[in-house]
């Protein structure tokens, strides 16, 4: 892999770009994981309901994702380093917000105001990738990114549950604010990524605008869907984990945590058998292959899931794997289209996946007889959209470059 970058980093170099585009990642799954396993103290604590309480969550990516959507093409008209140091100040200060929140209601009104600074960051990082990285090296720093991207969803749950125990729910949200000012300091050292001449004319609202382009591709937008409706099933998993294995297998926050861990290990591996079966396997068979791993997945979670919590992890574990193997082989293809500006690119990529990750929060949370069977059937419902889409993207011909 070349160590050189499009843009060079005077201050930061080439490892420390990567280093905060990993860090910058990080807020997404830090900002939900790491207060997962005090949802049962929450309910307590606020005096709430657990639909009411899963607010927090589909609130937050709701705003995470209306977020990315506008904030991405904003950076292609005023810079990437402007939006990415508001962003992170956004949510640093709706992190200490929520630490001090003294009802739930305004904990979910500075859920969604944290969830607006997140999704500048995310969608700024990765247009920055696009900015920074050759066609060549792409790849490779995808996978990368989310192999470390799966080092928080994997310490998260183990740290907030040790602050649980020893602590309160409070220093969760505060811990992620010290995350945001350390993020802030090291942007600050940031070389704009983003030529002025390469940025959109016009004013702010036309650069909005810009999206239409990317949304009226009809081979990308059906592509994009098609790849997100992993997205939707493991969102619905974060919604009601903690429900599953402390409520209905009666484990402990600690022993809860554990599982969480080990199932966010597996988003490890996803990425590394990207970069082999890309050398190996025609993108066709790169798809076939993932949509019929979920299927078995799905099914496995009706029939077997709900046994023991080692049988919900083995059920489950196949669609964490490929919703790290398509998420690095989908985002590669489509932030390979060089006639769509990179921010509008990443909010359109970001917002979906973060829009249907929403329905699939709100479709885990239903009324079901037990949720382990609720999110079996949520798994079956997500991949027929997702084959459904992929079969009209094939009878179509639709063309992407990297397909």
């Amino acid at each position: 892999m070349a160590k050189e970058l499009i843009i060079p980093q005077k201050r930061l170099g080439y490892k420390g770009l990567i280093f905060l585009i990993f860090l910058l990642n990080m807020t997404g799954p830090m900002s939900t994981d790491l207060y997962l396993s005090a949802f049962p103290t929450l309910l307590k604590y606020f005096n709430t309901t657990e639909n009411i309480l899963n607010y927090t969550l589909v609130g937050f990516f709701v705003s995470f994702a209306i977020g990315m959507l506008f904030i991405g093409p904003l950076s292609d008209k005023i810079g990437r380093k402007p939006v990415l140091l508001s962003g992170i100040f956004i949510y640093g200060l709706s992190s200490l917000l929520c630490a001090f929140a003294p009802t739930i209601d305004l904990l979910i009104l500075f859920r969604i105001t944290q969830a607006i600074g997140a999704g500048g960051m995310i969608s700024v990082s990765m247009a920055m990738v696009k900015d920074s990285f050759s066609d060549q090296d792409r790849p490779g720093i995808i996978a990368l990114l989310q192999m470390l991207g799966a080092f928080a969803p994997t310490v998260a749950p183990l740290i907030g549950a040790q602050i649980i125990k020893h602590f309160s729910w409070h220093v969760t949200f505060e811990l992620l604010a010290v995350v945001a000012l350390f993020s802030f300091v090291i942007s600050l050292f940031v070389t704009e990524t983003l030529e002025k001449e390469k940025r959109l004319k016009g004013n702010v609202f036309l650069s909005i605008l810009s999206l239409k382009d990317i949304l009226m591709n009809k081979p990308f937008l059906t592509y994009l869907l098609s790849m997100s409706g992993t997205s939707l099933i493991y969102m619905s998993f974060l919604a009601i984990s903690s429900y599953i294995y402390i409520q209905w297998f009666k484990l402990t926050e600690t022993e809860y945590s554990l599982f969480f861990a080990v199932n966010s290990l597996i988003l490890l591996v996803g990425p590394s058998a990207y970069l082999l079966a890309r050398k190996r396997l025609l993108p066709k068979q790169i798809v076939n292959i993932s949509f019929g791993i979920i299927v078995v997945a799905g099914i496995l979670i009706l029939t077997i899931g709900k046994s023991s919590p080692y049988l919900f992890l083995i059920s489950f574990a196949p669609i964490t794997f490929a919703n790290g193997f398509l998420r690095s082989f989908s985002s590669n293809v489509l932030l390979g289209q060089r006639e769509m500006n990179s921010g509008g690119v990443a909010s359109v990529i970001n917002f979906s996946g973060t829009a249907l990750g929403a329905v699939g929060m709100m479709l885990g949370t239903l009324n079901w007889s037990n949720y382990i069977q609720g999110l079996g059937w949520v798994t079956l419902i997500a991949i027929t959209f997702s084959i459904t889409l992929w079969m009209i993207y094939l009878k179509n011909n639709y063309k992407l470059n990297g397909m």
